[in-house]
């Protein structure tokens, strides 16, 4: 299992600028403020910070090779380029071990669209994470299709966060209805969908007659999984789709285990699935590595 590759296809690396003065950014976006303030009593989840040289080094130390930098939900059009910025400088400074999802919000229009085809001509490889709830829109909202489009036609797969639809409540969850996200997926399929958090629970709509065996441009991402669901996830996930759709992503520098590590780490994660999730060598590489890198043309 050690000799494989393994790439994170969900981590979220902000400017050095944005978290050395959150108190000024968290008031300029009032999402990003809800997403990222620690807790007054210092327990519970919270975000890390990482420039991309802190997060290589600590993918190194846990057997990671490579990064995909997932952008952010902005609702301030200076802060996505800013983001989209810095992600593109990283890629420049370490272009074997880190690739980037377009920092983008549907809403922004016509602004949304130049930023695509600004970032593509400069080396990102798809587009994300969308986050409808933090942005105002749903999954029929004609800025978003047009987003949708806009993918398509420069093939860039699309990251969407998906919000679980049970479970306690917690500060920015995402309740966008994930309904519509079937049908848009059969209309599009050149398009990649790579939905994260194991989709909100849609493997198992994979089984209905309507979409069984329709959903081969979809993949399915495990970010913050500790946080939301067991490990026996994977299995389970596993056997309703099978191993080449399921991405590794972790949503570093999240703190996965809030209760015993209070500091950014990959291990944990990565040695609960390699102890935990019961996975063959075959899907362990799959998962860990070799889907992300078929996806990408890594």
């Amino acid at each position: 299992m050690e000799q494989l590759q393994i790439w994170d296809s969900h981590v979220h690396l902000f400017p050095p600028e944005i978290y050395n003065n959150w108190e000024t950014y968290a008031a300029r976006d009032s999402w990003f403020g809800v997403l990222t303030k620690k807790p007054e009593n210092h327990k519970g989840t919270e975000e890390a910070w990482a420039n991309a040289e802190e997060a290589l080094d600590c993918a190194t130390q846990s057997g990671i090779h490579g990064l995909v930098m997932q952008g952010w939900y902005w609702n301030d059009a200076g802060l996505m380029r800013m983001h989209n910025d810095y992600m593109a400088e990283s890629m420049k400074n370490h272009p074997e071990r880190l690739k980037g999802f377009i920092s983008i919000n549907p809403k922004f229009k016509k602004e949304a669209i130049a930023e695509i085809e600004r970032c593509a001509k400069l080396g990102f490889s798809g587009i994300g994470e969308l986050g409808p709830g933090g942005n105002g829109y749903d999954f029929n909202d004609p800025d978003f299709i047009e987003v949708v489009e806009c993918a398509n036609a420069y093939h860039l797969p699309i990251n969407i966060h998906c919000g679980e639809p049970v479970g306690h409540p917690y500060p920015g969850k995402d309740m966008t209805s994930l309904a519509p996200l079937p049908g848009l997926i059969l209309k599009y399929p050149d398009v990649t969908f790579i939905l994260a958090h194991m989709g909100g629970g849609l493997p198992f709509y994979e089984l209905n007659p309507r979409y069984h065996g329709k959903f081969k441009n979809v993949y399915y991402d495990t970010a913050a999984n500790p946080l939301l669901y067991h490990i026996s996830s994977f299995r389970a996930v596993i056997g309703l789709i099978g191993s080449k759709r399921l991405l590794y992503g972790s949503d570093f520098p999240l703190l996965l285990y809030p209760s015993k590590n209070r500091e950014m780490d990959f291990s944990m994660f990565v040695n609960q699935i390699r102890n935990d999730a019961c996975l063959s060598k075959e899907e362990w590489n799959d998962v860990m590595g070799n889907n992300l890198r078929r996806v990408l043309d890594i």
